[in-house]
């Protein structure tokens, strides 16, 4: 097959993604070239040497709209920078069409999820989408439709102000919306990740996708031969931020009365003010606490392989490529029992799920430290269960199957 790849992703679990999928393609003997504004994004992805890379920039204009464009929003007219997004998207579909490719596999739009290359293309097209764009559908600490708090005189300048602050923001959410059901519509096969992401796109767009599981570098992620440690920390894996939840970590050890171990933070990404609050909180609960950045492939797997377990506190992780890459070193997995975790952990086998409370999520760490016996025996079982279900030739395979039917007659 000739196949033509669109995204536009950062580096992270979505890219990581993709590398893995491509990898997976062009072993299969598949012709594969990338559109994108950033087609390695930025150099995270290692992309065969024979892919071409395609990359066509996208004119955003600053953040803040101008008065004219709030103006418009009002009228549900498009922002210069979703104008700007579909021109990209017009571009690479009039390259790609140029090229005589088979099928499109287009992935994640960092802006608005969804990407609008569908709409332009017209060869079959397969979209793999990690997630629905969260903030809109999804509970946060402060929703984007709230009702703003009133408290000045309607007679004021700054109530009119606000008022109108308020109506084109929640115009521009509700175009976001708009464009993404339509976007979505455009493929003919939508992709995703879990079942948990399958559900949740059936919530938000009322439309069916279809699952199709990654897989995990198991040639990169093994146990390592360096047992130098004493197995006396549990291993966070991710950014630092609010939405990896490791104060619920943190909190859950404080409970641990003997025997506590360190907490390790493993993240290239981190939000100072929180890191400094994190902090404060550990130091209150005696919890240590350690963060490591930009750290290596051989130290991550050294340091995975050496830990008591993977302790999994990502709130509504669609996925999450953290656990398998866990299990694969050869430890199990202490998790949150929500959202993608729940298909890739079995309950006492590669690991526990526990409810979102964290005295249960400090017994099963607990448990680990104290039973040598059982954690090895998890590792066994983690390691031949990853080896057997969630190898990237698995992950690689099931993706060829698909684009393959996608162009029978």
């Amino acid at each position: 097959m000739k196949i033509a790849v669109w995204h536009n992703l950062h580096s992270g679990g979505g890219s990581r993604a993709l590398q893995y999928h491509i990898q997976g393609l062009v072993a299969r003997g598949h012709h594969v070239e990338v559109w994108a504004v950033n087609p390695d994004a930025g150099g995270f992805m290692k992309l065969p040497s024979e892919v071409m890379l395609h990359s066509v920039p996208v004119t955003h204009t600053k953040l803040n709209p101008s008065f004219k464009e709030k103006i418009s929003l009002l009228f549900f007219e498009k922002e210069a920078n979703m104008l700007a997004m579909e021109a990209h998207c017009q571009q690479c579909a009039n390259e790609i069409h140029a090229g005589n490719f088979d099928v499109l596999f287009a992935n994640s739009c960092s802006y608005y999820a969804v990407p609008f290359i569908g709409k332009f293309i017209k060869i079959p097209k397969v979209l793999y989408l990690g997630e629905p764009m969260r903030f809109l559908y999804e509970a946060m600490p402060k929703q984007v439709w709230e009702a703003p708090d009133r408290s000045q005189s309607k007679f004021s300048l700054q109530y009119w102000t606000h008022t109108f602050a308020s109506a084109w923001r929640l115009n521009r959410f509700r175009m976001f919306v708009r464009e993404e059901r339509i976007n979505f519509d455009a493929f003919n096969k939508v992709l995703v990740n879990s079942y948990f992401s399958a559900e949740s796109c059936q919530r938000v767009y009322g439309l069916p996708s279809e699952v199709c599981y990654l897989g995990v570098d198991t040639e990169l992620f093994h146990p390592s031969t360096d047992s130098t440690s004493q197995n006396d920390y549990v291993v966070g894996l991710g950014s630092f931020m609010t939405h990896k939840n490791p104060e619920f970590a943190i909190r859950a050890l404080g409970l641990i009365k003997q025997n506590r171990p360190k907490l390790l933070w493993i993240g290239n990404m981190a939000t100072e003010e929180y890191w400094q609050e994190m902090q404060k909180l550990a130091k209150a609960l005696n919890v240590e606490i350690e963060l490591k950045k930009m750290v290596s492939d051989s130290e991550l797997i050294q340091l995975l392989s050496n830990a008591v377990c993977l302790v999994y506190t990502s709130k509504l992780e669609p996925f999450g490529f953290a656990p398998l890459e866990a299990n694969a070193c050869g430890i199990p997995v202490v998790a949150i029992a929500e959202a993608g975790v729940r298909e890739t952990v079995i309950h006492g086998k590669n690991g526990f799920l526990t409810n979102n409370n964290a005295s249960e999520l400090a017994h099963y760490i607990e448990k680990l430290i104290t039973d040598k016996e059982l954690r090895k025996e998890m590792a066994d079982f983690a390691l031949k269960n990853v080896r057997e279900n969630w190898s990237l030739q698995a992950g690689s395979e099931r993706l060829n199957l698909i684009l393959s039917e996608m162009i029978m007659p």
